[in-house]
């Protein structure tokens, strides 16, 4: 997914609406199998056995004081059932627990995310030169984003400012690039890594003759 970065965008701001229509143009393709356990209704059976085990009831006793049947409770403890918001709500009122808590109890329990080189999506600079993987989540964008890059000589990326107090860290594996922040200039060789603030506009721009591959993190 090829997007171009226009310089007068933010580059938060487009990444952001990257992600968004990337994610919901997943449904259309063969990887959607792997978001499908993030993208899913949250299980929460699990923590609601935990919760009436800690507080010693039986299914019969939290049934009584949620006013949800025995068997609807056992299925959402199996999380064989996919209870409504209100359901899950008057559990946790019983259960004397948050229902946010209950929610995201089970946040980043899956032990692996896996993404083909195809479904990794990118942004590309105005001059087409200056190509930027996007290796970062969704769950992170508004305040940590890190790519890996590829530059082609004379290639040029220009940026907005990010913000106050944000942070951008290049580490150039090959290749040279001249970074410029408002009117400071310095130039990065292979195996060194700079970091600079992102409070000013930016241009990252590689005036060699040879393709620059490096990654990017910036601290929003």
């Amino acid at each position: 997914m090829d997007i171009i970065l226009c310089q007068n965008i933010s580059l938060r701001g487009l990444i952001s609406k990257l992600f968004r229509n990337y994610l919901l143009s997943l449904s259309h393709k063969k990887n959607l199998e792997v978001y499908t356990e993030m993208e899913s209704p949250p299980k929460v059976g699990q923590e609601i056995h935990r919760l009436r085990l800690e507080h010693n009831f039986t299914l019969d006793q939290l049934a009584s004081k949620s006013g949800v049947s025995k068997s609807i409770l056992s299925q959402i403890e199996r999380d064989r059932s996919n209870p409504t918001l209100a359901t899950i709500w008057r559990i946790t009122k019983a259960l004397e627990s948050p229902l946010e808590n209950v929610l995201s109890a089970n946040e980043g329990t899956f032990s692996f995310e896996k993404l083909s080189r195809n479904a990794t999506p990118e942004v590309t600079s105005e001059d087409n030169g200056f190509r930027l993987r996007i290796l970062g989540t969704l769950n992170t964008v508004s305040s940590v984003q890190w790519y890996e890059f590829n530059a082609e000589p004379g290639a040029k990326l220009a940026s907005e400012s990010h913000g106050k107090g944000s942070l951008e860290s290049v580490t150039l594996c090959s290749g040279n690039l001249t970074v410029t922040v408002g009117d400071d200039v310095q130039t990065i060789c292979t195996g060194e890594t700079l970091r600079y603030h992102t409070n000013l506009p930016h241009v990252l721009k590689n005036e060699g003759k040879k393709e620059s591959h490096g990654f990017m993190v910036n601290l929003i």
